[in-house]
């Protein structure tokens, strides 16, 4: 498994708690950056987007009740590409397709069960990875393609 940040909005503590169990029974490096159990979804965003943005974090895993908030605010910060997943598919598909860093969860939506399993299979896909050989240079260039959607917004993007 890969380094990972973890943080949660108040209202998704309880399935960062698991979440973070999960990592450890794992042996997965995270740090969990919830500071406290009453953080705002904008609060959670943007520990996960500044952390993800720097580069100190090449992937994170971040909640509120529905993932839609944090999803939000994370994509807004240069190089962060977030991704609200409610199923292993899509979780799978986040990393396999647009090459998501971040993972975003609901603490409403997803069992506790579901919600580990999605966390594995999304810091164990690669970029391209079940796509055909021949496919895997297309995705790239849209991911490149992407990358310049974000340097025109931000600046710069390595």
């Amino acid at each position: 498994m890969k380094k990972v940040i973890v943080c949660a909005e108040a209202s998704a503590v309880h399935l960062k708690n698991v979440i973070v169990d999960f990592l450890e029974k794992e042996g997965c490096e995270f740090t969990d950056a919830t500071s406290r159990d009453d953080l705002s979804y904008i609060e959670a965003g943007s520990i996960i987007g500044e952390s993800v943005s720097r580069g100190d974090y090449p992937f994170g895993i971040v909640m509120c009740g529905s993932g839609m908030g944090v999803n939000l605010v994370a994509n807004r910060y240069e190089g962060v590409y977030c991704g609200l997943c409610e199923s292993l598919h899509t979780a799978k598909m986040a990393r396999t397709i647009t090459n998501c860093n971040v993972l975003a969860l609901g603490g409403n939506i997803v069992a506790y069960d579901l919600a580990c399993r999605m966390v594995k299979v999304f810091l164990d896909t690669e970029f391209g990875e079940t796509f055909p050989e021949e496919t895997v240079p297309a995705l790239k260039r849209m991911f490149e393609e992407m990358k310049a959607v974000d340097r025109k917004e931000h600046g710069a993007v390595s």
